[in-house]
This record gives C-alpha cells, structure tokens and sequence, in this order.
C-alpha cells in the first residue's frame, strides 16, 4: 500500500461489459451530451483494412448507425470528437488512393505510393451520413491521431508529419524539417479551408480548455521538443533507447511532453517536458474547468511522483518493468500539483471534483512495459486469482476515480478477463465508458449491452465495451463485489460456460467470513448464500467472503450463445452478472506445479494420478506407454461426448475409460503415447519430459489448449 494515496473507496458498479464486435479492436471512443456513445476500430484481419464508426445509444445496447468507410488498401483511425449536435470528427491515416474524399477542399494530395501515408479526417451527421472528407497536410506523407472541435465548430487536428514538404501558415510555429515530428492544423467548421499550420508542436493526445486554448500531449524520441521558460522540466532528460549495455540501440529514449498553445494553434503558451530519466510515454490528456491539465501513462524508475513511487525492477533492458502515472500540473506549466500511480490508458476530467482513468495490469506489447499488479495500489485488494500471472491471465483492465485535489484513490472497478488493453476512455455524467481490445472472449459480462450473437472463440482481436457507475456511495458491510468469475478447473477467466460446469467467483462481501462447505453435490442456499442462473437456483458447493464456487445448473436455456443472467445474493443484497451459453470442457489443473514450474512447453500441467494413484508430478513422473487418470469439467452429463473430445484432440494419447465422480466432473483414464515423440513435449535435467495433452476446450484459451503431464 502506496502512504498518501489510498482514501475511503466508493462503490463502482459495473453496469455494462460486453464482448462487442469480432475482428474491430476499437482506437478511440467519444460520447455526446446526450449520452450517446461512439467508437472507432479498424479492422487489422481484413483486406481492405477499412474503418467502422459506430453509435450507441446511452444505454449501449442499441446501435443507432454503423458505418464503414475506406479504400481498397489499409486505412486506420485513430481519434474520434464529437460536438454539441452529435456530428462526429474522425481522423486517422490512409494509403488507399481511392479514399473517399468530397472534394469540397483541396487540402491534401492523394495518395500516390503505398508506403506514404495520408492523414485525413472526415464528418458524419447525427444519422451517420458522411457531410465531408478530406485528406489533409498538402503534398506531404503524415498521419493524423488525434482530433477536438472547439465552440466555434473549429476542428483542431494533430499527427505526425512524414515528410519535409508538410504546408505552415503565415505567422505559425514552424521547423526547418517538419519530417517524424508533429504538427497542429485548424480547420474552419466545412471542413474546406485551414485556418492555421503549424510543424513542430503537436502530439498524440488533445484537449480544449473553456477558453479554446489548445493542449496537446504525447512522446517524442527527440530532445529538441520546444519547451518554454520557466516550465515544469524545460529540458527533456537524456533517456538511453536499451538499458542493456551490451545493446546496438544506444540512441535517445522516449520523453513525455505538454504544450498549451492558443485558440489560434499557432503559439506555444507553455511547454514542458513530463518525464522521469528512465522512459516515460504518455497515453492521455485531459484539461479540468480551471485550466489544469492531466497526463496519464507509464514511466520507469525516476518519474517524478508525489507519493511513494511503486517498487519496479532496475532497468537493466529494454523491457524493463514500468508502472502507471497520473499527474496533474497546474494552469501556468510550472508545478506538479499531484502525481501518483494509477490508470495508464485514457484520463477525463469532469465537473463533479473527480478525475477518471483507465489502467491495466499485466504484460502489455505496447508501449513494451511490464506493469507490476502489486505495485499499483488501485488493485491492491483486488484477489491474486483475478490478477494477471503470466499463464491463465496476460493482462487486464480497470476503472478508476481519482479526488482530482489530493489525487487520493476514490474507487476502483476491476474489469476482469485474460486479454483486455484499454484503448480509451469517455465520461457521460458519472458513468465512464471504456473501451478495450481484447484478444479472447472471456471478459466479464454485465447489463444489457449488445454482444456478438453467438460468440466464438478464438484469437482474432475485437472489441471489448464497458460502462462503470462511479456515483455510488461507499460499500455498505455485506454486499457482495464480483471482481472475477473464473473456470474451477484451471482459474482461466470464464467464456462460454457448460451445463454442470464449475465456476469460482471472487470478489468481496461474497458471503460468511468462515468458508462453509456442501460437500460434493452442493446445496442452494449455503451461509447467507444464493446464486440464480436466468431463473433456475445453482447449486453452491462452498461459500466464503471472497470465494463462492457454484455450479452451472442443469436447467438453463443451454443453447450455444444463449445470455444467462447471474445474481449472486448474499443476505438480501445482490451483485449480477451474465454468462453465455456453450460447450466448454476443460481439464483441472495443478496449480502449484503449473505456477512454479521450470521453463516447458505446455503452460501449465493438468491435475493428474498416475497408475499407482499418487500425484503426478515432475519429480513423481508417469512411465511412457502407462495409464494417467485427469479429471475433467464443465460437460455435460454424455461420457459419449466427452469421449469424441478428448480422443480427437488427444495427440497420440488413448482413451480408456471414463467415469463421473461427482455430478460435475468425469474422470478421464488415458494412456500416454510410447515416447515424447513428435508430440511437442521437452525433456529436462532432472530426466523428466513435459509431455502436452490437448482437450477440446472453449475457455479463454479456444479450441485445442490443454495441458502437459510428466512421464519417464
């Protein structure tokens, strides 16, 4: 625990989470003032990589227009603003020469070679109709990533240019070489005509202040960013590319920066520099009603908190271990205000008192850092199960409100699941809107937001959308707080689920502070405990304040992407959330040898007895060629079923025998193949070999993820 930075907490709620659009990982999210919510995504799994603008309605669980829009090559958006009326600004880069373009402007050249992007931006009407697009910077290559529309109807776009020759107004901030540095572009309200060019400033986030100032924040691998006098850090510290000494890349590290520059987007009011000595990239930007900005992001050792700073690994590679930031620094650029370790992805600022983040917590490929569960106090009561290990959950994502006086922590809701990144945040009142890509369909479902009709599993990115109350007041004793509901078997966050399968929830105020058992057949009410699955009771096998585990009752509507209500009742008191319908078998896992491990080939090592009846272990192997006993969950009650599954996907493996031992689990006897063969096993020092067994498996791991055994 962080001194200085933990208050009392609220309770968020997590009203909608769903798993939204397969093959749309979203880029940006944007809500009007009438609660309406709109995403951007473009498609990477496709060809033409084209762009889907999509409308909700308040509740998310409508959509109001879906549009695609793009050429025959690979179009991405990046940045999405929406006014007043609804009318919603997109901007991105494309290197489609047929993009459709209005041509009611001329203010960019088409494309005309493939590897020479083109920045454009484009406007759709409250309907979804498209009112103008363009292409934008001139002759120039260039890339647009972020975009705001001031009360004037103005719209100011900011992107990195990719050339030399990118246009500057009379009377603006410019560079000699405008080429891999950023710009900033007004342009009057059709969308024909700009106002003002500037090279040189510029970034990957913006906001507005009540007086039109603009503020742009974003990373830079250059030292010669403008700062300006008598700024926060006006000169940009020195950070090396690769801590490693032995590493060819000694050149210049990322730095964050800010700039607030006129209503006119042609000079610099402030500038400063953000950065810790280590690497700092910043992923957000928001500007409260006085005029005070906040960045959010991750940094390394050195990064100037107003707390104690969270307890990482020294840097000695490239990918050394990183921790989130949200800082605030006052309206004149000079002072840090607070600074603390919480979010990461996307910051808003609202009117009531409170700042709202996005973070995560994992392993994360972009921006390359490793962000440590247990140094970031926003999830310091979050259960160890929930939290990413490396083996059953990479990364997930959190909400969070922060006192934006003190920066003292207000609230947190975990999102839960194994592949969750943010990549935006919005506020409608007190309700924040995340978006995500998320890499499997295994995120927590909640509310009546719209999901893919039958979701299926596999390892395509879509897009993950949620909406956390933060208006609550604080946890009153005894009601239950789901924080993950994970499969029994393995602890992988919980996709489709079968009839009988096994599932634990973890959370707080989930029931009795002694844990209390029913024995193997469970009982339907258990220490103050209920649990209803649509309108059939479930029956609960063991119940504690931070752990129930429950079975899947029988007499669900069990069609594959059938939606199931979950209320989980703890003395009056109810937390809800929704489960789908599938066939998910899958095997029980030894925990404490799949996390303790020596480096192998399976991911983790499947709960097994070997002919004798002992435990299988790495230093208790089984013989080549003899029976092993696993144990399966979540099928249902047909041995034929789960014969075909096992068998088919077994890899030279043998089915036996297989038997139930209790209502929700069978018993699998299985012959291991004759030697490691060609199996994909790995053997050791210690004589043992990892040997894979596949089962056929609908958890967050998809189809054909099983796990390894040990044999002699």
């Amino acid at each position: 625990m962080l001194a200085g930075l933990l208050a009392t907490h609220a309770a968020p709620s997590l009203i909608d989470s769903t798993y939204l659009l397969a093959g749309y990982p979203p880029n940006a999210i944007a809500t009007d003032p009438a609660g309406n919510i709109y995403l951007v995504a473009s498609s990477p799994v496709s060809f033409p990589n084209q762009i889907l603008v999509a409308k909700l309605n308040p509740q998310g669980d409508q959509y109001l227009y879906v549009r695609h829009i793009g050429g025959t090559l690979r179009d991405l958006a990046y940045g999405i603003a929406v006014d007043a009326a609804g009318d919603a600004y997109v901007v991105g880069y494309t290197t489609s020469p047929d993009f459709p373009v209005t041509g009611e402007g001329n203010l960019g050249t088409p494309v005309n070679q493939y590897h020479a992007p083109k920045s454009f931006v484009f406007k759709l009407d409250p309907e979804g109709n498209l009112v103008f697009s363009d292409l934008l910077g001139g002759p120039a290559s260039s890339m647009a990533q972020a975009v705001a529309v001031n009360a004037n109807g103005q719209i100011i776009v900011t992107g990195e240019a990719g050339s030399s020759n990118f246009p500057v107004t009379p009377g603006a901030h410019s560079v000699p070489d405008p080429s891999s540095r950023p710009y900033l572009l007004v342009l009057d309200p059709t969308g024909t005509k700009v106002l003002s060019s500037a090279t040189g400033i510029g970034g990957t986030a913006i906001a507005l202040d009540a007086a039109g100032n603009i503020y742009v924040a974003g990373t830079t691998l250059l030292l010669d960013y403008p700062t300006t006098p008598g700024s926060y850090q006006p000169t940009l510290p020195k950070v090396r590319a690769c801590y490693d000494p032995a590493c060819p890349l000694q050149g210049q590290g990322p730095d964050q920066y800010i700039s607030k520059i006129d209503p006119a987007g042609a000079n610099l009011i402030y500038s400063t520099s953000l950065s810790g000595p280590t690497g700092t990239i910043n992923q957000g930007l928001a500007v409260d009603a006085a005029g005070s900005a906040y960045v959010t992001g991750f940094a390394r050792q050195g990064y100037p908190y107003t707390v104690a700073a969270p307890a990482l690994s020294a840097p000695l590679t490239g990918q050394a271990d990183a921790a989130p930031f949200l800082t605030k620094l006052d309206p004149l650029g000079n002072s840090l205000l607070f600074s603390v370790p919480v979010g990461g992805f996307g910051v808003a600022a609202n009117s009531t008192g409170a700042v709202s983040v996005g973070g995560i917590a994992g392993t994360v490929n972009s921006p390359a850092t490793y962000v440590i569960s247990s140094a970031i106090p926003a999830l310091s009561d979050i259960p160890a199960a929930c939290l990413p290990n490396g083996i059953t959950v990479g990364v997930s994502a959190y909400a969070a409100l922060v006192d934006e006086t003190a920066g003292t922590l207000l609230g947190t809701q975990f999102l839960g699941g194994s592949s969750v990144i943010p990549s935006g945040i919005a506020l409608s009142g007190s309700t924040l809107w995340l978006a995500a890509t998320t890499q499997k369909q295994d995120v927590a479902m909640a509310g009546s937001a719209l999901t893919v009709t039958s979701p299926q599993v596999g390892n395509s990115p879509g897009a993950y959308l949620a909406a956390v109350d933060f208006s609550q007041p604080a946890t009153a004793p005894g009601t239950p707080r789901i924080d993950c509901i994970l499969d029994a078997a393995d602890l992988m966050p919980v996709g489709p689920v079968a009839v009988n399968q096994l599932l634990s929830i973890f959370g707080e105020g989930l029931g009795p502070a002694q844990g209390v058992n029913a024995g193997t057949t469970g009982a339907n009410t258990l220490g103050g405990v209920s649990i209803a699955v649509g309108s059939v009771p479930a029956p609960i096998l063991y119940a504690s304040a931070n752990q129930i585990n429950f079975a899947v009752p029988s007499g669900i509507v069990a069609l594959p992407g059938t939606l199931n209500s979950l209320r989980v009742t703890v003395n009056g008191a109810t937390e809800s959330r929704v489960l789908v319908s599938g066939f998910n078998p899958s095997l029980f896992w030894n925990l404490p040898e799949t996390f303790t491990p020596p480096p192998q080939t399976p991911a983790g090592f499947a709960l097994a007895l070997n002919a004798d009846g002992s435990i299988n272990s790495e230093s208790n192997p089984a013989a080549f060629g003899s029976v092993v006993s696993v144990f399966v969950n979540g099928v249902a009650p047909d041995p034929t079923v789960v014969h075909e599954a096992v068998a088919f996907y077994a890899n030279g493996w043998q089915v036996t025998n297989i038997a139930p031992i209790s209502p929700y689990v069978y018993q699998v006897d299985v012959r291991l193949p004759p030697t490691v063969g060609d199996f994909g096993g790995a053997c050791f020092e210690s004589g043992s070999c990892a040997v894979p067994l596949t089962l056929f498996q609908f958890n967050s791991t998809g189809p054909g993820f099983g796990a390894g055994v040990w044999a002699k």
